[in-house]
């Protein structure tokens, strides 16, 4: 079957884009740059003239992997901490430093690494770079903030709970994995908040904040030279670390798919179904990532098909398939109107399990039919455009090569990543579907009935 027009012109669109970037990577001075110091930190330089502008990213393979079940919130606290403050350098002045280079740096907690990430001018760069060497190298925890920010935290926390999208979400990965890292709360426990002390916060950054436990990302206005210079400078006499046993996060299996429904004060109802999936150093990443497309990517997918356009059953729905070092996982999500009548006796409860039927068929179709070509090309456009959106700012032109060297793939994935997503075929879309798309977990959060007015209100 010949693709249609429009699936061609998908495709063809996000190829260009993709010829584009290249063009544009090629013409850099070299397109990326990787070197390994001494004391094993990882540098990756991006030197693109011209702008004026620098970013930098920094990342400790500080994430779920490095917790346990007893001190799960230890490495997001220390995250939040790393400004805070260092030996050479109060937290008003670490502040005032960011003011003076740029005012754009800041620090985040991920579910694989912890990253400090900045943007600044060229004449500031040098400044920025030593600024965060300092950060990794030698942050206080003083009492005074690690009680701040513990508060903050623990509001944080709370606000999470509130959110029904969010609750559901992480209700759901409590049902999909059994002990994986990624099953528990992403900002930690309350309870590890509550308890840590400046010690233990102490002892997590000495045990991972060594340089051979880093990647330092920077493109921009500056040569590999400068770059180099910079970060040799920043981690002068900073020896290497002994590093504690990796042992990874194990892959788990399904073994019955499970179902969870609550009714709360929320405005709409949400339902969310859960399957695990592979990791973004799979073999099937590539292949799984264009299916999950074609199920739930972008207004011409499958799912929007059948339930928003045909139906007119959602306010909003999708999928979301995370990008992680370890085993993955793929959800499917749909927010509707429980109670509006979409067909005559067909509301409330049964409004949800119509929409679970309806993704449950669009998940089979994926297993047993081939899918049209038209579909193959959309989703493979609508995955590589979606990827190559991700590199719009300089900042992210920085942070994927640092994120994809960190797991382990190579910096250079952003290259073979898009090349990878045009080779799938509908073959690799009904292997992955079998394969990955069994057993699966549900999540529906309803909104509580509201009672009927009084009679002549």
């Amino acid at each position: 079957m010949k693709p249609t027009p429009k699936a061609s012109l998908v495709l063809a669109t996000a190829l260009f884009l993709l010829t584009s970037l290249n063009i544009t990577l090629a013409a850099a001075e070299p397109s990326m740059f990787k070197h390994v110091l001494d004391n094993g930190l990882t540098v990756i330089v991006k030197p693109e003239k011209g702008n004026g502008l620098v970013a930098i990213v920094a990342i400790v393979r500080a994430g779920a992997a490095q917790e346990s079940i007893q001190n799960a919130g230890l490495g997001n606290f220390v995250a939040q901490l790393l400004l805070a403050g260092t030996r050479q350098s109060s937290a008003e002045e670490v502040a005032a430093i960011a003011d003076q280079v740029g005012g754009s740096i800041a620090a985040y907690w991920r579910e694989d690494f912890t990253e400090i990430r900045a943007v600044t001018t060229a004449d500031m760069f040098k400044r920025a770079m030593a600024l965060i060497g300092e950060c990794l190298t030698d942050a206080v925890f003083e009492d005074k903030w690690v009680e701040q920010i513990r508060t903050e935290i623990l509001r944080n926390l709370r606000a999470e709970n509130d959110n029904a999208l969010q609750q559901s979400y992480a209700q759901l990965r409590t049902l999909i994995y059994e002990d994986s890292g990624y099953r528990r709360p992403t900002l930690g426990f309350e309870r590890v908040i509550q308890k840590a002390t400046a010690q233990d916060l102490r002892k997590f950054y000495a045990t991972y904040y060594v340089p051979n436990n880093m990647v330092i990302s920077i493109a921009g206005d500056v040569t590999t030279e400068q770059a180099l210079d910079a970060v040799e400078k920043a981690f002068a006499g900073v020896p290497p670390g002994k590093l504690p046993l990796d042992r990874g996060i194990a892959d788990e299996k399904l073994e019955r798919s499970k179902y969870v429904a609550r009714e709360l004060d929320i405005p709409a109802a949400y339902i969310l179904m859960g399957w695990l999936a592979p990791s973004l150093r799979s073999r099937d990443y590539a292949a799984f990532a264009v299916a999950a497309n074609a199920l739930g990517g972008g207004k011409g997918s499958l799912m929007f098909r059948e339930i928003r356009q045909k139906r007119g059953m959602a306010y909003d729905l999708g999928i979301l398939y995370p990008r992680l070092k370890y085993q993955s996982h793929l959800v499917a999500y749909v927010i509707t109107d429980a109670y509006k009548e979409v067909l005559p006796s067909v509301k409330g409860p049964l409004v949800l399990e119509e929409i679970k039927r309806l993704v449950l068929e669009q998940v089979q179709a994926l297993k047993e039919k081939r899918l049209t070509d038209a579909d193959l090309q959309r989703a493979k456009g609508y995955t590589i455009g979606t990827f190559i959106r991700l590199q719009e700012h300089l900042v992210d032109r920085a942070f994927l090569p640092a994120w994809f060297e960190s797991v382990g793939i190579g910096y250079d994935a952003v290259y073979r990543l898009p090349d990878a997503f045009s080779k799938v075929t509908v073959e690799d879309i009904q292997r992955v579907a079998q394969e990955y798309l069994g057993n699966y977990a549900v999540v529906v959060y309803i909104p509580k009935p509201q009672p009927s007015p009084p009679p002549g209100s």
